[in-house]
């Protein structure tokens, strides 16, 4: 029984991670109808340019906050790409543009950070022990961020101009505007936002799993995975999908090491296979209603 809450424990505490990258799958997708798959190549990019930062000897809170500007703005650039000048451009050559943008960041961080795993030490490595459960402080931390941010946004898109905004888009696009709202601006504020979040959830789960130039497609397949879970448009069941994604590839890796040493290479396999059973199961939906 120990062993399920410690596995459950750090599922949750990745889960989490997945989770914040999903809600911005969900975000993005929600108001411009553009699958985003530069949305690891963000969350990588947090955690990397927090690693540098931090050998610089910058103060890790510090290098936090300039590593999440830094990629924002990296992220409002790919918002404009996606898009185009005019803001004409159709979803799937928008969805090509940012299978692009991912290969070209995943290229410059290949040159810059080279092809070694990079980290940087946990908010703290004294472990708290509940009952024989092992929980370390940057699995709280993660779970708490990640819950914070979850009602931030839910309140920015409710009580919000900008959020009104974003919804409009989403109910409409033709709709929006006509009432004068610009869809470009709109994707840029949008995918400005959804890169401060992977941002966050990159570097958060740095510590624990360090990242390389390549770990964005496991974290992309893994937040699309958690989005999936609500139909890339809701915010709340991306979150939960999150933490059910989490737990269950740590149930996968805890208990399929009985069976086989290298259980932890089917961890993606276990993303990829909940991800096609929850599309295929919404479709089948969809098709009934």
């Amino acid at each position: 029984m120990t062993e399920l809450v410690q596995l459950v424990v750090i599922g949750l505490s990745t889960g989490s991670a997945f989770a914040l990258v999903g809600i911005s799958f969900a975000l993005i997708f929600r108001t411009t109808n553009i699958v985003n798959f530069a949305q690891g190549a963000f969350a990588v990019l947090g955690g990397q340019f927090t690693v540098w930062l931090v050998d610089k000897e910058w103060p890790t809170a510090a290098a936090a906050i300039v590593a999440v500007l830094l990629v924002t703005a990296v992220g409002a650039l790919v918002g404009l790409l996606a898009v185009g000048i005019r803001g004409l451009t159709t979803p799937l050559a928008s969805l090509v543009i940012t299978l692009g943008v991912a290969f070209v960041i995943q290229a410059l961080q290949l040159l810059a950070f080279g092809d070694r795993p990079h980290t940087y030490p946990a908010v703290s490595e004294r472990a708290w022990t509940v009952q024989g459960v092992v929980v370390q402080p940057q699995y709280v931390l993660i779970a708490v961020v990640t819950l914070v941010a979850t009602l931030l946004l839910t309140l920015v898109l409710r009580r919000t101009i900008i959020g009104y905004a974003l919804v409009a888009t989403s109910d409409s696009v033709r709709a929006a505007e006509l009432v004068g709202l610009s869809l470009r601006s709109i994707a840029v504020v949008t995918f400005a936002v959804s890169a401060l979040l992977s941002a966050i959830a990159g570097l958060l789960l740095t510590p624990i799993q360090p990242v390389n130039y390549d770990s964005d497609v496991a974290i992309a397949i893994n937040g699309f995975a958690a989005a999936a879970f609500g139909g890339l448009v809701s915010i709340r069941l991306a979150f939960v999908g999150g933490l059910v994604l989490g737990v269950a590839q740590q149930l996968v890796v805890g208990y399929g090491d009985v069976i086989t040493p290298q259980a932890r290479q089917y961890e993606l396999a276990a993303a990829l296979v909940i991800m096609l059973v929850l599309i295929g199961w919404r479709s089948r939906k969809e098709t009934v209603t």
